[in-house]
């Protein structure tokens, strides 16, 4: 199944009983109910040769949703379930999740129960792919408060058809969808508006091998690739997130002629740069002004010998992390005499007439990774403006050597 990857991933994770009842279910497809005796390695590799023999069309549509599945069992992709599972759901329901024995399941369990929360997830989980690297991430200015001519049918028969000779595609080949959605402000919390124009577009096909009538053939496939512009009138933002890093800014133009009629300036985007290596050492985090009760650092990981080591406690936990650490690990024992690679927040928000008294995470890790993009716009908006009023965020060039897109 060299062209199943993440659908063997699954096979790899789940139960097999779970595993064929999600494809009844998804695909309306009947596996054989492979008898008990049979080792786990038996059973797998039937359901391999079972699966390469389909259509490879509904091959391709089996990994599409397996991709999706596959995305938001990562790290990042369970920082993101873990949000919308405290936010969303009943007690009933989250224990239902938090009984799961892995991450996979989790994942399907969402697909499954919470299909509006599932795509929400994955669309904070793609953002955060996108904006992790500076190589897929740019910024510009452009005036604010524009006229956006989204509802002009000529503006976008003309951007269809720019956008397709941009991205050498035949104009049938590029997909384009335009909505409004509201954003929290990071400063002031309130809704702001934001215009997204999202670009699909398919790549040149590529040759994959299956097997067919027992014979080993090769069949072409041809993907879809996405890109996503999106327009902020209230401070001028003009964001793009592509992976063709040569083509964001001619993209970035595109829509400012457009829908914007106007050029964009030239200024870049300052990119975010995380200053996690500070919470080596005792800090106090200013709570003013803030609905929280507590803030704590409760998990940190560093490098010893080439070799990464964690630290972690409760976050009811009576003592800091530092007095925790040189208790169990030594006297003199200190943070600060290491590079931190990971580091993990814990924010307790206070009851308020509409929410329930709940936890959010924060979690720094690598050389500039965040998980604040995976959460719901709301959170992101106070997690962003804590990390700056804490210190723990700044501002560089584009052109930095080590600047990652926040």
């Amino acid at each position: 199944m060299n062209d199943l990857e993440n659908l063997n991933k699954l096979l790899s994770h789940l139960p097999y009983n779970q595993f064929r009842a999600f494809i009844h279910q998804t695909f309306d497809l009947s596996l054989e109910n492979l008898e008990e005796e049979k080792s786990k390695r038996a059973q797998r590799q039937k359901i391999r040769t079972a699966l390469a023999a389909l259509p490879i069309d509904q091959r391709q549509l089996m990994e599409d949703v397996a991709e999706k599945i596959v995305l938001l069992s990562d790290g990042p992709g369970q920082d993101v379930l873990d949000g919308f599972r405290q936010c969303l759901f009943t007690e009933e329901e989250r224990a239902e999740v938090e009984a799961l024995s892995n991450q996979y399941q989790r994942a399907i369990w969402f697909y499954e129960n919470a299909p509006d929360a599932f795509k929400e997830a994955l669309d904070a989980r793609q953002a955060d792919v996108f904006r992790q690297s500076q190589a897929c991430y740019s910024g510009y200015k452009v005036p604010s408060d524009l006229k956006v001519l989204l509802d002009d049918n000529a503006a976008m028969v003309a951007f269809h058809e720019q956008v397709a000779v941009q991205l050498n595609c035949k104009l049938d080949a590029v997909a384009i969808q335009i909505f409004t959605r509201l954003r929290p402000d990071t400063d002031s919390g309130e809704d702001v508006t934001l215009y997204q124009i999202s670009i699909h577009n398919n790549r040149l096909p590529e040759s994959i091998d299956c097997v067919e009538a027992s014979e080993l053939v090769t069949r072409d496939v041809i993907r879809a690739e996405s890109s996503f512009i999106t327009y902020e009138p209230s401070n001028g933002h003009l964001e793009v997130l592509s992976k063709n890093s040569g083509g964001r800014e001619a993209l970035a133009r595109l829509v400012a002629d457009a829908f914007l009629q106007s050029p964009i300036t030239g200024e870049k985007i300052p990119l975010k740069q995380y200053n996690y290596q500070s919470l080596a050492a005792t800090r106090i985090f200013d709570l003013s002004g803030e609905n929280i009760t507590s803030v704590k650092v409760v998990q940190l990981g560093y490098e010893v010998n080439n070799r990464e080591l964690m630290f972690k406690i409760p976050s009811n936990d009576n003592e800091t992390i530092y007095v925790a650490a040189r208790a169990m690990i030594h006297s003199e024992f200190d943070f600060r005499q290491h590079t931190l690679t990971y580091a993990r927040i814990s924010i307790r928000l206070k009851r308020t007439a509409t929410e329930k008294a709940r936890s959010l995470s924060i979690v720094l890790r690598q050389d500039n990774k965040c998980n604040v993009k995976t959460k719901r716009e709301k959170d992101r908006a106070l997690c962003d403006r804590l990390l700056v009023k804490w210190g723990l965020i700044k501002e560089v060039g584009h052109d930095a050597h080590d600047a990652i897109a926040a």
